[in-house]
């Protein structure tokens, strides 16, 4: 199963963002936007180098998703009050809505709150959008390295007196056979949206 004109501000940003990534120190190639896509070239964000593993205790890797779909990836975590959820069921109808073109997609998501992320909990929270989603869990540091490598910052979870803060990416990426970086949705994309879009893709990239 399974636009391109931000404001100028918003893509300065993320320009800034892919530019210090990789730590290549090469110039990326400009990024176009119609909506809520944002395309890139592949080259500028290939797979990072982590193996982590699934919530049902299979190895992952970002370079090893299947080469004849793509995937949807997104870093977030379970006891996210909104955003996350939200995303994920707009991520579930999107794809429901591309009919046959689901199944030319696989959605993963990677927890950015492994501590408390178990695996058990991790695949009972995604199987209330799709029993197909893959959970991800791996060492934080890790997971938020492997983040900056897609041009999405996270940061590690924070402790303080009666507080515990997690934080979650802002786009769901859409990565290649090769686990490289394609383009982004904007968090918050529409389902109706983001379906469009995914039908595309499927059809000029697979």
């Amino acid at each position: 199963m399974r636009g391109r004109l931000l404001a100028t501000g918003l893509a300065a940003a993320a320009a800034a963002a892919l530019a210090g990534c990789g730590g290549t120190g090469q110039s990326q190639e400009p990024q176009q936007r119609e909506g809520p896509f944002m395309e890139v070239s592949a080259s500028a964000m290939p797979a990072p180098p982590f193996e982590f593993s699934t919530a049902r205790g299979k190895p992952w890797a970002f370079g090893d998703v299947a080469d004849d779909k793509l995937t949807l990836l997104y870093f977030g975590y379970t006891s996210c009050p909104d955003v996350c959820p939200t995303t994920m069921a707009d991520v579930a109808a999107a794809l429901q809505g591309t009919g046959a073109a689901a199944d030319d997609f696989d959605v993963v998501m990677v927890s950015t709150d492994p501590e408390r992320d178990t695996a058990e909990q991790l695949r009972g929270w995604l199987d209330s959008f799709d029993p197909e989603f893959t959970g991800v869990r791996g060492p934080i540091d890790d997971v938020v390295t492997a983040a900056e490598a897609y041009g999405i910052p996270i940061e590690k979870s924070k402790k303080t007196e009666g507080d515990y803060q997690v934080s979650h990416g802002e786009r769901v990426a859409v990565l290649d056979g090769d686990g490289a970086a394609v383009g982004f949705f904007d968090e918050g994309t529409a389902p109706e949206e983001m379906g469009g879009v995914l039908a595309q893709l499927a059809e000029e990239r697979l």
